[in-house]
């Protein structure tokens, strides 16, 4: 099995000259042969608080989840 690392992306939105940042979670698992990071898998634009999204990466990857099971964790998180 290869190796996941979840961390934090972050994204800018623009709307009538408002600007909103929102921070998501991406899984990335280590290259086989070349080292290289692949992005598995990704949920954007879950929240505006970055602290939040952090101490959830940090989970995820303290807990090594599956990212099969990622968008189930997601769904709870937003629920609390």
């Amino acid at each position: 099995m290869k190796n996941i690392t979840y961390g934090v992306s972050e994204e800018h939105y623009s709307l009538d000259n408002k600007t909103r940042i929102s921070y998501g979670i991406v899984a990335y698992a280590d290259g086989d042969t070349d080292g290289i990071a692949s992005i598995i898998a990704s949920v954007r634009d879950i929240s505006p608080d970055k602290q939040k999204i952090e101490l959830l990466a940090e989970q995820l990857n303290r807990l090594e989840l599956s990212p099969t099971h990622l968008h189930d964790v997601i769904a709870d998180f937003l629920a609390e």
